[in-house]
């Protein structure tokens, strides 16, 4: 019986790490990728950059679900979307959890140490923002704002790591990425709404409410548009507002056919942002 229960056990720590909705870790991977992408560098080991980058993000983004569960853990019972979850369902107790937690830190730990002492510092810096985050929509309607700038820190960390400081590139670029983070957490949180309403919990698509479409494409905009800026910086060409433009056509299309008030709908166009992130990284490698 212990045999068969063994791997019910595995299947609970990664349903508990999200390994099944791999969008989370690669959408906290891109913006570190998008920095690497933007680095003018003589480094020969940049692809060395690029696998070290995406296994931490993989590994925070890991400890960082199992923080959010335990701090969410009586509310997520009220959530229709989250009562399954293993922590709320007992499938793992709190010390499992605690104890795989320190595991994933000590991981990310090794993989932080692979940097220098100055963005070792800054690394560390970001542990407070990604424990405060289950937080924010206690009390305050921008939780997005908050996992916009924990999700972004990577860039803040491959600038220092190159050019040992922020340049105006990356500071733009990280700006950028927390108004793409606005977007795609404010889709993405019209999966809860009624729930979270009655539970009082605060979003942006509870602030928004039937308007979410309206800010979260001003939101795309104002991420695509800086992202252009970025580019004519680099190169100077015009070529690189174009394809901008393009982009945000076909945004705008896909967010016609978003339906705010479908479950479905929003967690369709949220998945979405991967192909998204993927098609920006290749436009700043490209310009």
């Amino acid at each position: 019986m212990a045999f068969v229960s063994y791997p019910n056990k595995i299947k609970s720590f990664f349903s508990l790490i999200r390994l099944n909705k791999p969008i989370g870790f690669l959408l906290l991977m891109w913006p570190s990728w998008f920095a690497l992408a933007d680095t003018k560098t003589l480094d020969n080991n940049l692809l060395k950059w690029y696998i070290i980058f995406f296994i931490g993000a993989f590994l925070m983004r890991s400890a960082g679900c199992i923080i959010n569960d335990i701090i969410d853990i009586n509310l997520d019972r009220n959530i229709i979307r989250t009562l399954n979850r293993p922590l709320v369902t007992k499938e793992i107790s709190l010390l499992e959890g605690y104890i795989f937690l320190a595991l994933l830190l000590v991981l990310s730990f090794y993989i932080l140490i692979q940097f220098k002492i100055t963005t070792i510092f800054i690394g560390l810096c970001s542990i407070p923002l990604i424990i405060i985050y289950p937080y924010m929509k206690r009390i305050t309607y921008w939780p997005q704002l908050f996992l916009g700038i924990s999700f972004s820190w990577g860039i803040i960390m491959v600038s220092f790591e190159f050019l040992e400081y922020l340049s105006l590139n990356n500071f733009i670029l990280f700006i950028a990425c927390i108004f793409w983070t606005l977007a795609y957490d404010t889709v993405y949180a019209y999966q809860d709404i009624n729930d979270d309403i009655k539970n009082k919990i605060f979003s942006t698509a509870v602030l928004f409410r039937e308007s979410g479409k309206k800010y979260v494409f001003t939101f795309y905009s104002i991420f695509l548009l800086l992202l252009s800026f970025i580019s004519f910086r680099n190169n100077g060409s015009f070529i690189s507002f174009l394809v901008i433009i393009m982009i945000l056509f076909t945004i705008l299309v896909f967010l016609n056919k978003w339906e705010i008030n479908s479950t479905t709908s929003s967690n369709k166009f949220f998945k979405e942002n991967n192909i998204f992130g993927l098609i920006c990284f290749l436009y700043l490698l490209v310009f």
